[in-house]
């Protein structure tokens, strides 16, 4: 009896450590396959979170942010140093919020500027983008919460199949429109929209009677307690939007503003209608900057931040 059962102890360790060691694998090699995509410069980012001990500003959001911040300027009028973990929302916000916590110290501010839509919840993760961006840097895996690691598990063969066909990245959607040393967008981006005759490719926001579930009310009221734990302050900022999208009340806004700061506690100190920007200073989405948008609504930040006393 004894026999058998050291028989079948062994057999679940070794079946455990060939099930382990098939999903390192398909992890891991061959390596930097995704290293020329626009996703894997979230590696670049959490990177130097993990590095800046200085006071900093913690930018947390999608797009937005990627496309809509002048890193150098926020720095240079506020004295901190900026981390921007903007990227992409299809991570899912609990992904880029998770990864923050990283290295949040005393003194730091941390900024949310999700995108609209965020308030349906935090409990979506955006497998395809998160393993594509994260590769083989498994050090990150550490911020997927455990609930949701079998939706990457049985997610894993598909992940071999784009690993091993994915081809060399360029443009605006690639590595090479950031700075390699501070994973700032540095690509010009002047582009004609033409909106109103190409609403069905960029789309609309109708946040009409919008309210914040409490998946997220739970989450975001135990974030602000982990920042203000860590000495630090936490506050909700407007995403740029193109104007012209926009297709409910702009009292919407200011009423999912007030539910933010009512049912989290998390202080708001942005106006949303300011950041409601032209189709001139936006560029090839609704939540994404021009080159000349981005310096307009850094501006715009500062003045919110100097006014709400989070900087001098």
């Amino acid at each position: 009896m004894k026999d058998f059962l050291k028989y079948i102890l062994i057999v679940i360790v070794s079946t455990a450590f060939v099930f382990w060691g098939v999903i390192f694998a398909i992890i891991v090699f061959p390596r930097g396959r995704f290293y020329t995509s626009y996703q894997n410069v979230i590696v670049d980012k959490y990177r130097i979170l993990q590095k800046t001990e200085e006071p900093k500003i913690v930018v947390v959001s999608g797009s937005s942010s990627s496309f809509g911040l002048d890193q150098k300027m926020l720095e240079e009028e506020s004295g901190y140093k900026v981390v921007n973990l903007g990227l992409h929302a299809g991570f899912g916000h609990l992904f880029y919020s998770e990864l923050s916590k990283e290295n949040i110290n005393k003194g730091d501010i941390v900024l949310l500027g999700y995108e609209y839509g965020w308030e349906n919840g935090f409990d979506s993760l955006g497998q395809d983008l998160i393993m594509t961006g994260i590769d083989d840097n498994i050090d990150m895996y550490k911020h997927i919460p455990p609930s949701h690691w079998k939706d990457f598990i049985g997610y894993l063969f598909k992940f071999a199949e784009i690993k091993n066909n994915y081809p060399i990245q360029s443009g605006i959607y690639s590595r090479e429109a950031f700075d390699s040393k501070t994973a700032q967008m540095i690509m010009d981006r002047q582009y004609e929209m033409d909106y109103m005759n190409n609403i069905d490719l960029y789309g609309q926001i109708d946040i009409t009677n919008a309210q914040i579930s409490e998946s997220a009310i739970d989450y975001l009221k135990d974030y602000k307690e982990f920042v203000e734990r860590k000495g630090a302050n936490v506050y909700f900022i407007s995403p740029p939007l193109l104007k012209q999208a926009i297709i409910c009340d702009y009292s919407e806004f200011e009423s999912l503003k007030q539910q933010e700061i009512e049912k989290i506690g998390i202080p708001y100190i942005s106006n949303p209608e300011d950041y409601f920007f032209e189709e001139s200073l936006m560029s090839n989405a609704i939540y994404h900057c021009s080159t000349e948008g981005e310096k307009v609504r850094t501006e715009l930040l500062i003045d919110d931040l100097r006014r709400a006393k989070v900087i001098d």
